[in-house]
């Protein structure tokens, strides 16, 4: 990097690849209009996975409360942790199943798989069960899609990037989401005491996995590639 930058110094023009590595990492990631293009889409699918996570799924222990209290069944407290435990049991599930899907069905395939099961599952916990036990039973289903989804970070965005940018990209990708994800628990309790209910709430919140789903087309697959250099 020294040599390199000593080069630019000097008058000499720098190769794409000599100037991402000559650069300082985060630069490089947004000077870059490839490198940038990249980014900017694995942000949107890891925004999607994260406030799906937190304006949703945290929600699924006291939504699961509050039928069992209106349904008047004894210790309702017991069914949000029923639903809890169910639904990380199907989270260790996702996370371990992910890394065969990549294999199996490739990068986007699984991705696609993991965004859409979050879809799909979200109006089955809050919309198509009424019973805590089936609720419960959904949460687990849920939790193998919306918190297993997060292994996808680790497999599939250190492809997409060439070695002097990748432990940055990776890193702005999981934490960047995270701190814009942190409003989803407060503006998702908001509209919960707006809209007076779990149910709408949930659904609009799950429409960032629609968004996350229309990222997947623009991004290379990466199966059976070596990693960038």
């Amino acid at each position: 990097r020294r040599e390199l930058q000593s080069l630019r110094r000097s008058g000499t023009a720098l190769s794409r690849d000599q100037s991402i590595v000559a650069d300082f990492t985060l630069a490089s990631l947004f000077r870059d209009p490839q490198l940038r293009r990249t980014l900017l889409l694995c942000l949107t699918m890891s925004l999607g996975t994260m406030i799906g996570f937190w304006g949703v799924s945290t929600w699924i222990p006291a939504y699961v409360e509050s039928v069992a209290r209106a349904g008047h069944l004894g210790n309702p407290a017991r069914w949000g942790a029923i639903a809890g435990v169910l639904f990380t049991i199907g989270s260790i599930v996702g996370y371990i199943a992910s890394g065969f899907l990549a294999d199996l069905v490739g990068r986007r395939g699984m991705l696609c798989i993991l965004f859409g099961g979050a879809l799909m599952t979200t109006p089955i916990v809050f919309v198509w069960t009424h019973s805590p036990a089936m609720i419960a039973a959904a949460a687990c289903l849920n939790g193998a899609f919306t918190l297993g989804q997060f292994a996808w970070m680790a497999i599939y965005s250190p492809e997409l990037f060439p070695t002097a940018v990748r432990a940055t990209s990776v890193s702005v990708i999981f934490n960047g989401a995270r701190f814009v994800s942190i409003l989803g628990p407060f503006v998702a309790g908001f509209m919960i005491m707006r809209l007076g209910g779990y149910r709408t709430t949930a659904l609009l919140f799950s429409c960032v996995y629609l968004v996350a789903l229309c990222a997947i087309p623009f991004l290379p697959e990466t199966k059976g590639k070596p990693l960038p250099t």
